[in-house]
């Protein structure tokens, strides 16, 4: 792949000319076929195949998925391949930390590249000497070390086809047809260059941190951290810092343990002032409940559907449990205090009494594949109307993880609350003034860490580019790029589809729950098999 400014005259259409003899293709001669019965026959010209030059945007876990499983198929030989990604290759924003304390909250059997059979993670994992079951949840530097050895290793595969794979550290900006029908791509970077391309895989994750808009007039203050990654900045902070953390969520979660962890003492708060459900495993079920046809059977614009859907999930619940468990409404604990209502759920959690976990990973592919192509205000609004549900959930935190905030807690270091202050200001000599309600008197804090969560991935199809990326070309109010059942990108106009794949979280258009490896695994396995047929 070649990042040579315009004009520069690289070909995209051959490679080059072809050989046949006892040895078979070689470069440098004239095109040829040979005769199957040991007799010369006349030599006459053949085309060429086109030379596939594909081009990766991004390199985090699920740009990954993509290559382990293009380098699987052996008839996959593309003329080389470029990850942009100005971030190592293999880890991401998810899997990028180094700290132990931070774990998936996603059991080892559904963090793999890969879905056919026995986790591959869990191989991984195994063949190393980790002593670690399909239901454990491992430190996501593991499985950043996973992606990158993997990574690694479908570099090797393609080079030894004669393929080069290569990355190139910079952001992608447009992606544009070249010149020349059926001529390709043009994928120009933010440092100048343009690379040429046959075929795209757009893999861009969610890197973009959510600022509250009182903070963006703020957002060079040093007292402030836009997200908690990486954690270093955490542990960086003074030791009698007393931080204010906006959020209660997985990002917040990761804040806590990471400063708690080092004996600050710091405070959560969101509007809803809750945190995550606590569960012990997220596996693949033993046991089918039928969600998806379940899902199917409902009619999410009738005023009995939340109705009907609290019924089938407690059904799905009943039946999925390999015991008796306690009555649905005695698995979630109903405490208006997060911390009392945590250590409820933490000794549900490790007394058994959480059977809803079983249902949760084939709830995810259900509502996947049930929403599938929905317009995306149709799929918002049931979303919206499913949130309140099965939010917490879906999203629940590790049980080991749950524990230390749970210890944090009763040591006084971690403290949550509903609700976020009605004034931030930066206060005189550092830190920030914190106002609870207008009249109320204001809380001194040593620092603000924004940890409520990523904005979706900047890539859009609005302007005069097939795609457009960062938040400079793309508001919050854009759609995801529109994409066939193949996850190839369709164009706005309407007309064939591109050779653009979009995976994981840039496949938002067609996915409803994208921030999970095991969907991201099982889109990989589509395009790879896309792109390995066309070499």
């Amino acid at each position: 792949m070649d990042s040579r400014p315009l004009g520069t005259g690289v070909r995209l259409s051959g490679l080059g000319e072809v050989s046949c003899g006892p040895a078979g293709p070689r470069r440098g001669a004239g095109n040829c076929a040979t005769s199957h019965d040991g007799a010369a026959e006349a030599r006459r010209p053949v085309a060429a195949p086109p030379a596939r030059r594909l081009v990766v945007i991004g390199g985090g876990a699920s740009a990954t998925a993509v290559l382990h499983q293009l380098a699987r198929h052996a008839d996959a030989r593309p003329e080389s391949v470029t990850v942009v990604d100005p971030r190592p290759a293999g880890f991401g924003v998810a899997f990028g930390t180094t700290d132990p304390r931070l774990r998936c909250n996603t059991s080892v059997d559904v963090t793999s590249l890969r879905r056919a059979g026995q986790s591959d993670l869990l191989r991984y994992l195994a063949a190393r000497g980790w002593p670690v079951s399909r239901s454990d949840f491992v430190p996501r530097a593991l499985v950043g070390q996973y992606c990158r050895e993997r990574f690694a290793e479908a570099r090797s595969a393609l080079a030894a086809r004669g393929c080069r794979l290569r990355q190139v550290t910079a952001r992608v900006d447009t992606v544009r047809p070249a010149p020349g029908p059926g001529q390709g791509y043009l994928v120009t970077l933010n440092d100048g260059g343009v690379l040429e391309a046959t075929d795209v895989v757009v893999a861009v994750g969610g890197d973009q941190p959510r600022l509250p808009e009182a903070l963006r007039d703020h957002a060079d203050h040093p007292d402030l951290l836009v997200g908690p990654y990486p954690s270093d900045r955490l542990r960086a902070l003074p030791q009698d810092a007393r931080p204010l953390v906006l959020g209660s969520k997985l990002s917040a979660i990761d804040a806590a343990l990471v400063l708690c962890g080092a004996q600050r003492h710091v405070t959560l708060c969101s509007p809803s002032g809750e945190l995550p459900a606590v569960r012990d495993r997220l596996c693949r079920p033993a046991r089918p409940a039928g969600l998806l046809a379940g899902l199917r059977t409902l009619d999410p614009r009738s005023p009995q559907f939340d109705l009907a859907l609290t019924r089938l999930l407690v059904r799905a619940v009943r039946n999925a449990s390999p015991r008796p468990s306690p009555a649905l409404g005695k698995q979630f604990g109903t405490e208006p205090e997060a911390l009392r209502r945590l250590g409820t759920e933490l000794r549900q959690t490790e007394t058994g009494a959480n059977a809803w976990q079983s249902v949760i990973a084939e709830l995810i592919e259900a509502v996947n594949d049930w929403t599938e192509g929905w317009q995306r205000r149709d799929r918002d609004s049931l979303l919206t109307r499913f949130r309140p549900l099965i939010a917490r959930h879906v999203s629940a935190i590790p049980v080991s993880s749950a524990r230390t905030l749970a210890q944090h807690g009763l040591a006084g270091r971690l403290a949550v609350r509903r609700g976020t202050p009605t004034s931030l200001a930066p206060a005189p000599g550092g830190g920030w003034h914190a106002r609870w309600r207008p009249d109320g008197a204001a809380e001194h804090y040593t620092h603000v860490i924004a940890a409520s969560g990523y904005r979706p991935p900047a890539v859009c199809t609005h302007g005069p580019a097939l795609l457009a990326f960062g938040p400079a070309a793309c508001s919050a109010d854009c759609d995801p790029p529109p994409t066939d059942t193949r996850l190839r990108l369709t164009p706005p106009g309407g007309g064939d589809p591109e050779r653009i794949w979009m995976v994981g979280a840039a496949g938002g258009a067609r996915t409803a729950i994208v921030n999970y490896l095991w969907t991201a695994a099982a889109q990989a396995d589509v395009v790879a098999e896309a792109l390995a047929a066309a070499t």
